[in-house]
């Protein structure tokens, strides 16, 4: 039995089990130089005055040139793809929920969650399964852990409102 809450909610998930932890350092380097700087910036108190909206955009055009200089420079290393790809039929705070059995007990797995947002987010997650269809997160990226927990709220609102809709 699973001890957290799941709300309906789709998003496609990559993943392999990872016992070993071979992808640490993919892991650990999530989380681009131009994010450091600006949590750096933001901690000094710099920005204060700045509109956030117009330096999210910013920060993403600086990573999609970035992107593309290292392409253009051949610097480009595209991620190793894993083995197993399966979207969600629920998902929460703390884990998740595939609508086929696809995961062994207790294995530990590293996966790439593909938010559906606006601007792509790519989070990373390490989950163990409790159950073959459902998994426990043990951790997300530094950084992407508000975007998960935004992409939940957002999803659970839906539901209230469907949940609402369909009572009147």
């Amino acid at each position: 039995m699973v001890d957290f809450r799941l709300i309906n909610g789709r998003v496609e998930i990559s993943f392999e089990p990872d016992e070993e932890y071979g992808y640490e350092a993919e892991f650990n380097q999530s989380r681009s130089s131009i994010d450091e700087w600006l949590s750096h910036e933001k901690v000094r108190g710099e920005g204060e005055n700045s509109d956030p909206l117009t330096i999210k955009l910013l920060v993403e055009l600086y990573k999609k040139v970035d992107e593309l200089s290292n392409i253009i420079k051949n610097q480009h290393n595209p991620p190793k793809p894993l083995k197993f790809h399966h979207q969600t039929s629920k998902i929460g705070y703390e884990g998740f929920e595939f609508d086929d059995e696809c995961l062994e007990v207790g294995v530990i797995y590293f996966a790439r969650v593909n938010l559906p947002l606006f601007i792509k987010r790519e989070v990373l997650i390490y989950f163990k399964a409790v159950t073959p269809k459902c998994a426990k997160i043990l951790k997300v990226s530094r950084g992407n852990e508000k975007e998960w927990n935004a992409f939940v709220a957002e999803s659970d609102r839906l539901e209230i409102r469907k949940a609402k809709n369909s009572e009147q």
